[in-house]
């Protein structure tokens, strides 16, 4: 009774959801306020969960990005290439290979289903024209990431693309890509510092591994943290409801014994 009376003498100033507290009975005023307790629990609940798939998404990405740089260590002419060093270049440089990709593949479908047709240059070879726009993005990348390592990417200068250049050099924009997503993750996971210099080798590739590993294992630190705080909130929500619905009975008991006598 003493927790009925604490409520109903602080219920002058309580208003929930439009509801006057002072005309209920006791009973259903605090049932009431125990709700409405129990609902600020589960929304705090809510957001932790919310803040938990966050951070499992980011562990996960993280950990991509650790396995796809582990698949470089042993491959070479990954040091050939000039990574933009920073992360808005390397986001937008992206966008262009995206871009050329799709140009690849549908250049592909297309020699395939016979709707783009071949010309016979001077040579007598069969040749496809590669679109200007798409020529000319792949030309200033790879004069800046290094010609290296896209010997057919671009045909030369002579803008044209033979059906088995086009596949060449759709697994070279694709193998970049990796290389540019695995270096994006690592940046944005704070693997790569601000002074990097747009190389990696397996040094910098083993040092970014161990990078990101701590950094996915302080996410599943931190969630093991937020389920503890998780549990202690949906101990408090089933409290509460249940403390309502006790509320509710009480009263209803009461009212049937004042019925009754």
């Amino acid at each position: 009774m003493a927790q009925i009376n604490g409520i109903n003498n602080s219920m002058g100033s309580m208003n929930i959801e439009g509801l006057d507290l002072t005309k209920m009975s006791p009973f259903a005023a605090a049932a009431l306020v125990q709700l409405e307790i129990a609902k600020t629990n589960k929304d705090t609940a809510t957001r932790y969960i919310s803040e938990m798939k966050s951070q499992n998404d980011q562990a996960k990405r993280i950990m991509e990005a650790a396995d796809k740089l582990r698949q470089f260590k042993e491959d070479k002419s990954i040091g050939d290439y000039n990574l933009p060093k920073d992360i808005e270049s390397m986001k937008k440089e992206l966008e262009t290979l995206n871009k050329a990709e799709a140009t690849y593949n549908k250049m592909l479908t297309d020699i395939k289903d016979g709707t783009l047709k071949p010309y016979i240059n001077e040579r007598k070879d069969p040749c496809f024209n590669l679109p200007k726009d798409v020529y000319n993005d792949m030309k200033t990348l790879t004069d800046r990431v290094g010609k290296k390592n896209f010997p057919d990417m671009t045909r030369g200068d002579d803008n044209v693309h033979m059906e088995y250049e086009l596949k060449g050099g759709l697994n070279e924009i694709q193998k970049y890509k990796s290389v540019l997503s695995a270096a994006i993750a690592a940046m944005e996971a704070g693997g790569l510092s601000s002074d990097f210099n747009g190389k990696l080798d397996t040094t910098k590739i083993d040092n970014l591994v161990t990078s990101l590993q701590h950094k996915a294992e302080n996410c599943n630190s931190d969630n093991q943290t937020q389920m503890v705080k998780l549990q202690d909130k949906m101990g408090q929500y089933n409290a509460f409801v249940s403390g309502s619905s006790d509320m509710i009975k009480t009263g209803a008991q009461l009212q049937q014994s004042i019925l009754k006598s």
